[in-house]
């Protein structure tokens, strides 16, 4: 049985390959064979071995160059091998998956799944293995701008932006922390004493503020967004010893945390309800 059934899957392919020659040459040949070599990539990948897969994706692209998605494999298969213990320098495995996806990007005309995915790789590439911002925030923001991101992708996008400018605030700001108000008044003003790290402050705030209300603009029921609004605000009563400015910095703290606790619990009980719901459908089918 064992030998009839490799017998007869030769024989398929066999007969493909005849039918594919007939009515379109080589050409033909070569995008069944290269979508054999990406499919055994996807398999040995999903069972973990990846330097195997690696191999069949780089057939894959030989004989499909145009395919965006075999590039994409080839992207996700470096990006995996990139920290590997005894592997190749981790910074130029990490090159080699950002000229994948760069290629992806490249061939992915309007696929928009495989375009979208390109985009968000590329960026954390950017900022996680290269350390480089601005690159990072740049492709983020090319896919936030692209035809293809929905009202979603672009709150998403948005939200990640500025939760990155929080960041930079809030280190300015805890630099400049009072060690012994630290834990019984963590708001208390700082005395940002250094002109430049102010001007820094000030400006990732300024920006965080603009991209985390962008966010919003596209989701208004983003429970995270506010809570992170809510940080930001924080920030503000951080920046200012003048009461009346940090009494009304602390009120809009509080509103935008109690939006956005309302908003986990709506979320919270809809998918409770929808999971019943699911439930009870299953336990009616049966």
């Amino acid at each position: 049985m064992i030998k009839s059934r490799h017998f007869l899957t030769g024989l398929s392919l066999l007969t493909l390959l005849s039918i594919a020659f007939l009515s379109g040459g080589c050409a033909k040949i070569n995008e069944i064979i290269g979508k054999d070599k990406l499919n055994q990539g996807i398999l040995k990948f999903n069972q973990g071995r990846t330097e195997e897969a690696l191999g069949f994706f780089e057939r894959a692209s030989e004989l499909r160059p145009d395919d965006a998605k075999v590039w994409m494999c080839l992207g996700a298969t470096k990006y995996k091998l990139m920290n590997k213990e005894g592997g190749a320098d981790p910074k130029a495995v990490a090159q080699q998956s950002l000229d994948y996806y760069l290629k992806a990007l490249e061939k992915s005309g309007s696929d928009c799944k495989t375009k979208d995915n390109a985009y968000g790789y590329i960026a954390t590439i950017y900022g996680d293995s290269f350390n480089d911002e601005n690159k990072r925030r740049e492709w983020l923001l090319k896919r936030a701008e692209d035809a293809c991101a929905t009202s979603d992708i672009k709150a998403q996008t948005y939200y990640s932006i500025g939760v990155k400018y929080w960041q930079c605030a809030y280190d300015q700001s805890t630099r400049y922390a009072d060690k012994a108000k630290t834990n019984s008044e963590p708001f208390h003003p700082r005395n940002f004493y250094n002109a430049p790290d102010k001007q820094k402050f000030d400006d990732c705030l300024a920006k965080a503020f603009e991209y985390v209300e962008k966010a919003i603009s596209f989701k208004a029921d983003y429970g995270e967004a506010y809570s992170y609004k809510s940080l930001l605000w924080r920030e503000k009563q951080k920046s200012t010893s003048d009461e009346a400015a940090r009494k009304k910095y602390d009120e809009e703290a509080q509103k935008e945390a109690k939006v956005a606790i309302k908003l986990a619990e709506e979320a919270k009980a809809k998918a409770e309800a929808e999971a019943k719901a699911k439930e009870a459908a299953g336990g009616g089918a049966k």
